[in-house]
């Protein structure tokens, strides 16, 4: 495979990754949400870390060819591929086509990995027969394992890809966190809504306020570097942190409500 290098790697750092990740009650899947979904161009690539280890662990890119253009996505990162990561799908003359999965799909043992290949989501305008994510796609999950520690986890990722592949919307992803077992598409897909409806966060005069319909759990403040900078619990659905003591700028937020987190953008003037 041709070894692409050329593309800008979109802001997406560990940083977000570790406090974007949301656990389920259960504790079994881990679900991450990008809020907002991650916009993808033609010479743009994706990196992304699965389990918030500050390891990219796949990337979704979109390069310019002679015919057109290609979206990708790699088991690893800047065109490199990981031996032990792999993706869902089937191979067809030397090159690697990624399912198109609905929601609901089992992606698990026994299922078809092609791990350390480059995956072709769509090349030019789906010129090749074995491509998958053909003719616009919305809300297609693509299948994943990878390794952690020497153990073989399962995941997904859900995108939406226009029907020429020069733009791709990256919305979330996901993977279970027992090794060896498998996961569903869209597991994780919904829990976040549930717990955090009816849930309002303001900042005025130096206090950050929130409230919820059900008690809240802790609320973590992270600079834009990614530096935790406040960390306290809560116990009632109407709570206030004092960020008097921090300097102006952006931060986020990182809020948890029955045991799932979400994370929002607050500033401090």
């Amino acid at each position: 495979m041709k070894k692409i290098t050329s593309n800008k790697l979109l802001n997406y750092g560990a940083m977000s990754a570790a406090i974007l990740g949301t656990a389920d009650a259960a504790g079994q899947f881990v679900y991450t949400n990008l809020d907002p979904d991650q916009s993808v161009a033609t010479g743009e690539a994706f990196p992304f870390d699965l389990n918030g280890d500050s390891i990219d662990d796949f990337s979704l890119d979109i390069f310019d060819a002679a015919g057109g253009a290609g979206a990708v996505i790699f088991p690893g990162v800047n065109g490199s591929v990981n031996s032990m990561n792999g993706l869902l799908g089937t191979s067809s003359g030397g090159f690697t086509y990624p399912y198109n999965l609905s929601s609901g799909a089992t992606i698990g043992a026994g299922e078809p990995f092609i791990v350390g290949d480059r995956g072709d989501l769509n090349f030019y305008s789906c010129a090749y027969p074995g491509s998958n994510f053909c003719g616009g796609v919305t809300d297609g999950f693509i299948g994943l394992v990878f390794d952690l520690g020497g153990n073989t986890h399962y995941g997904w990722v859900r995108i939406d890809l226009s029907a020429d592949a020069t733009s791709m919307t990256v919305k979330d992803f996901a993977y279970e966190s027992t090794p060896g077992m498998s996961i569903t598409a869209g597991d994780g897909l919904g829990v976040e809504d549930n717990a955090f409806e009816g849930f309002a966060l303001a900042v005025n005069n130096d206090i950050l306020t929130m409230r919820s319909s059900t008690p809240l759990d802790n609320v973590q403040l992270y600079d834009i570097l990614g530096k935790q900078v406040i960390s306290q619990n809560l116990s009632s659905t109407n709570e206030s942190v004092n960020i008097g003591e921090l300097r102006t700028g952006i931060y986020i937020a990182r809020v948890s409500i029955e045991g799932v987190d979400k994370t929002f953008k607050i500033v401090k003037k």
